[in-house]
């Protein structure tokens, strides 16, 4: 298939996006009020108007209102009005094939929306001049259009205009024979023309994904997609666009070899060109009738289909079109042994193709005169700088003078950075000492609290120490004389004597804790470890154990506070244990779970019903430690089962 059968779609939606709309009344109320109006721009709004009105019947009547708008427009020169215009004549040379022409008043149009900040307007332009250079051939410049309208479209979230250039630029990949490309872009547009609900860009769409998938080779498919497309056209009246996807089903039915139905189909989309005077696309159709004819050995029918092309390539000037029927015609006529007109249409082939090659020439010594007329130029301009020497002299001292000035304040400039940068480097200086004077005061801070910990450790040690290890002493001397006299007095004093010891213990456990600035795992395994072996020797009954997982590393530390409230609560416990639950068996176990420690003291006791933070002293200061730890106390008790306290951290 010839590209020119997809560019319909490019047609309806840029030659009626005026910024005046198609308000499409009846001829006789147009020319009425062009009659009656004197208003400049009124008159151009009813000539444009009359141009669209015949834009589809008669383009001779379309391209005279078409004229008359921009004569009318350039008497106010009004920017909006006048590039309406430009762009509504640009539109009518495009329908009568005139791409040369339509590329000039579509950029006449650009010039001037680019000085205004209408971006559907610009976007527009930039697509109508993309169809343009796709049909002259001129791809990269095509797409660079396409996608500057697309950018333009997508600033205005213009969806429906989106969908338009996403179709165009699926028509240069088309040219390129990227096909699979061509179809992704077809079927991008089909979907937002779908959400959309637009019944004519639907049809365009499917008329476009049938005409790709004839050059894919999927005929049923295109033609299930441009019998739809056909339909739609006629539902909505466009009927002089049905014509694209008939040539489609023509060519899908050629190419299965179904001739009778792709006859039929040629020979309506050939009357439909006709009857809207579509010269490019008459020649089109009849060159691919006559070729299927030719195929079915049909040649003086093939003749004369392909002579009746010939006459149309000639008012549409496709001199590619006609060389490609010439080579057809030889054929046609080596079939019917006339060997002599063969001979001629392929002489007339061989010049068509040679004259194609002349205009390359052409091209090149057009060329060759812009390089003359370039070196011309370029010995001028020498004659006018020999003759500007002089004053370039004088022009010299001053620009010497200008230059020394320039050095002197860049000069200024690079000692002033050289200051302000060493200044600030003495500023980061003076920053590290402070940091540093700040770090070393703390430091000294910290080794005098740790100084002066250990001096009241050692004042706890001997002092408060000695006097309870004396008043233990005393007692015993004390309960040694009255034991025999005084039963009772002997017990009391028994019991002081016990309560003074304990006292002593956790006087060593607290100057333990102070003379440590960290307290490592190990270390309070070793103190729970000496603190159970000491109940063992008072209540024989119980069996004591300690076990910490091996997952635990032992060199992990705690503060001394986190050390000595871990072990007070541990202690808290067992003690409890003891006292209380009648138990054969206490132990503590040290477990280190995902991201937290676990620490577990459970007995075999008698365990208790209801028992809460309320239920004691001894508990409620146990859970207040573990909240300063940071952690949670977990207390479980069952009558007759026993007691677990678990302590999470």
């Amino acid at each position: 298939m010839n590209r020119s059968l997809s560019f319909f779609i490019l047609i309806f939606w840029i030659f009626h996006s005026g910024a005046f709309g198609q308000n499409l009344q009846k001829k006789d109320s147009l020319v009425k009020v062009l009659q009656s109006n004197k208003d400049i721009d009124q008159r151009t709004a009813t000539l444009l108007q009359l141009s669209i009105f015949y834009d589809a019947t008669d383009l001779e009547k379309s391209l005279d209102y078409a004229k008359k708008a921009l004569k009318e427009a350039k008497k106010k020169k009004t920017p909006t009005v006048l590039s309406e215009t430009y762009n509504n004549l640009a539109n009518v040379y495009e329908y009568k094939s005139q791409t040369d022409s339509s590329l000039i008043y579509h950029e006449k149009a650009l010039d001037l929306r680019l000085k205004s900040d209408d971006f559907t307007k610009i976007g527009d332009s930039y697509n109508n001049i993309g169809i343009a250079y796709d049909k002259l051939g001129n791809f990269p410049k095509s797409l660079e259009h396409y996608f500057l309208a697309l950018r333009n479209y997508e600033k205005e979230k213009d969806l429906e205009k989106q969908a338009m250039v996403l179709s165009n630029i699926g028509i240069v990949y088309k040219a390129q024979k990227e096909y699979e490309k061509t179809l992704d872009y077809y079927q991008k547009a089909h979907r937002i023309y779908q959400d959309l609900n637009l019944d004519f860009g639907i049809a365009v769409s499917e008329g476009n994904m049938g005409g790709v998938l004839l050059l894919m080779k999927k005929y049923d498919e295109s033609i299930d997609y441009s019998i739809r497309a056909k339909s739609l056209y006629e539902k909505i009246g466009y009927e002089r666009y049905t014509a694209y996807p008939l040539i489609n089903i023509a060519v899908a039915y050629d190419s299965l070899k179904n001739y009778p139905k792709a006859e039929k189909y040629y020979r309506e989309a050939i009357d439909l060109n006709k009857k809207y005077q579509n010269t490019y696309e008459i020649a089109n159709s009849l060159k691919a009738y006559g070729s299927m004819l030719l195929k079915q050995n049909k040649n003086q029918s093939s003749i004369h289909q392909l002579q009746e092309a010939l006459g149309y390539t000639k008012n549409s000037n496709a001199v590619l079109l006609e060389v490609e029927i010439r080579r057809i015609l030889a054929k046609a006529y080596a079939q019917t042994q006339n060997f002599g007109e063969a001979y001629t249409q392929m002489e007339t082939y061989a010049l068509g193709r040679d004259s194609l090659f002349e205009l390359e020439k052409t091209k090149t010594v057009f060329e060759l005169e812009k390089q003359y007329e370039t070196e011309k130029k370029e010995k001028q301009i020498l004659v006018q700088r020999a003759e500007l020497a002089e004053n370039k002299l004088s022009l010299e001292r001053k620009n010497t003078w200008i230059v020394l000035i320039i050095g002197l304040v860049l000069l200024t400039g690079l000692i002033g950075y050289f200051v302000y940068r060493n200044q600030r480097l003495k500023n980061l200086q003076l920053q590290k000492e402070n940091e540093l004077k700040d770090a070393l005061i703390k430091i000294e801070t910290q080794n005098k609290v740790q100084e002066e910990r250990l001096r009241i450790s050692r004042d706890l040690h001997d002092n408060i120490g000695s006097q309870l290890t004396f008043i233990i002493s005393s007692l015993d001397n004390l309960k040694f004389q009255l034991d025999n006299e005084n039963h009772a007095a002997g017990k009391r004093i028994e019991t002081i004597n016990h309560f003074t010891r304990n006292t002593i213990t956790e006087l060593r456990d607290t100057i333990w804790a102070m003379n440590k600035e960290n307290i490592r795992f190990s270390d309070l395994k070793v103190r729970i470890s000496n603190f159970l072996e000491n109940a063992k020797s008072h209540v024989q009954y119980i069996d004591f154990e300690v076990k910490m997982n091996e997952s635990i590393d032992e060199n992990h530390s705690f503060t001394a506070f986190e050390g000595i409230n871990l072990y007070r609560v541990i202690q808290e416990a067992v003690n409890n244990a003891i006292k209380h639950a009648e138990a054969s068996k206490i132990k503590v176990v040290f477990e280190k779970v995902e991201n937290h420690f676990e620490v577990q003291v459970s007995d075999n006791g008698k365990g208790m019903e209801n028992l809460s933070k309320d239920s004691g002293n001894g508990l409620n200061n146990m859970y207040k430690r573990v909240a300063d730890l940071g952690g949670e106390l977990i207390v479980k008790s069952e009558p007759g089962i026993g007691t677990e306290l678990k302590i999470v951290f």
